[in-house]
């Protein structure tokens, strides 16, 4: 990732100097490249070094939130109450203060989405990309405040629900709330009731994903998915049976450490969170909580207390992924296991060598992705993927 952020801090040539550094040790096959759009000539430098060492560059690509500014005109999602930008209960406190805003555009607002896929190629195809790579591909996660787990809930995506399902609107967040009292009895309850909704808002993200996929294919570009962990995904939409049939990789986000969004821990400790804020007793949160993501309570007293999850907890995630993909197709989307392996100084997250060791450990039978900026990723980390990958392979 390069914005004016990283330039200041690094400069242009420490920048490239790091590239040359991961495109020596790692030789990696792909790289996803996030680059301001005024950074035009950097971006081609960065295509250039890749193309020499045969790495497939990725331009990042912002769909439902934190796309460009002159795409951003479309209306927000709405919660229940018709407001959009952010929820109260268990918002993560610094949501909307760094660069990605997190606000998330109201799906039939954007339509076929000609705009932004014609964007999407043309920034690629412009800095000679091999492919794009899709990201915030989803609905608002438990980051943004329970109150948006069941959006968009404007009239535009209540009539659409009507005409679909032959139903009235949900309010998936009401429903949580319920449920959650009932502890872990209430899951099943949940699911049943929530399904024709989830599905909804799964078709929703696979319409827009597919337009996407269709114009790059079709541009002899690749498409790459960045999706949530498996076992919080359906969470904001995101079905990785209907989404795999459209990408030539996907790289589902492990992040067992991480307490920024995406991050595992963030976001199963705000959905408990929000629960509790939202008035249902502590011990049946938990008792819900556990059994929704199927986790031990302890496990959700260390998400509580800052501890992370084991990084043993990315194996259990990588395979449901490898299960729940369409393996009916005759080319099967590769598949990345994203880890964070960063020391980043705008999050609290600082991965020390132990947990490294125990994700790769874990991982052993998976390339990695090295996430989420190469940038902030201690060279140590580096060269010890490096030795994990020369072992691996003889």
């Amino acid at each position: 990732m390069i914005g004016p952020q990283q330039l200041n801090e690094l400069g242009k040539k420490l920048i490239l100097r790091k590239l040359d550094y991961v495109l020596d040790v790692l030789c990696p096959t792909d790289l996803m490249l996030s680059i301001s759009a005024e950074f035009t000539k950097l971006a081609n430098q960065v295509v250039e070094k890749c193309n020499k060492k045969g790495t497939s560059v990725y331009k990042w690509t912002m769909v439902f939130a934190d796309r460009p500014a002159s795409l951003s005109h479309v209306p927000l999602v709405k919660d229940s109450k018709g407001n959009d930008g952010y929820g109260s209960l268990g918002v993560w406190k610094r949501i909307g203060r760094g660069d990605e805003k997190f606000l998330f555009h109201c799906p039939t607002s954007l339509g076929q989405d000609e705009q932004g896929i014609q964007w999407a190629i043309d920034s690629a195809i412009n800095i000679g990309a091999h492919g794009i790579f899709l990201d915030r591909i989803r609905f608002p996660s438990p980051a943004n405040g329970l109150e948006f787990l069941g959006a968009c809930a404007c009239p535009l995506c209540r009539e659409g629900y009507k005409n679909s399902a032959n139903k009235d609107w949900v309010d998936l967040s009401l429903l949580l709330i319920n449920c959650a009292k009932l502890g872990s009895d209430g899951v099943a309850v949940y699911m049943e009731q929530a399904k024709p909704m989830l599905a909804f808002r799964s078709h929703a993200i696979e319409s827009l994903v597919a337009n996407y996929a269709h114009a790059a294919h079709e541009n002899r570009l690749r498409v790459g998915l960045d999706l949530f962990a498996p076992s919080i995904a359906f969470l904001v939409g995101q079905d990785y049976h209907i989404l795999s049939k459209y990408a030539d990789f996907i790289k589902p986000m492990l992040y067992c450490k991480t307490y920024a969004p995406a991050g595992l821990p963030l976001e199963i400790g705000l959905f408990a969170k929000g629960l509790e804020q939202a008035g249902v007793e502590k011990r049946m949160v938990y008792s819900f909580v556990s059994e929704f993501f199927s986790i031990e309570t302890n496990i959700l007293d260390d998400i509580m207390e800052k501890k992370g999850i084991p990084s043993s907890f990315a194996r259990r995630e990588i395979q449901k992924c490898m299960q729940e993909i369409d393996r009916d197709m005759q080319a099967m989307p590769y598949v990345y296991a994203g880890i964070e392996l960063v020391n980043h100084p705008s999050y609290e997250t600082i991965i020390d060598d132990a947990t490294r060791d125990s994700y790769l450990e874990s991982l052993i039978n998976y390339d990695i992705a090295v996430c989420w900026n190469i940038l902030y990723v201690p060279e140590r980390h580096i060269e010890a993927i490096s030795a994990r990958w020369k072992h691996v392979n003889g």
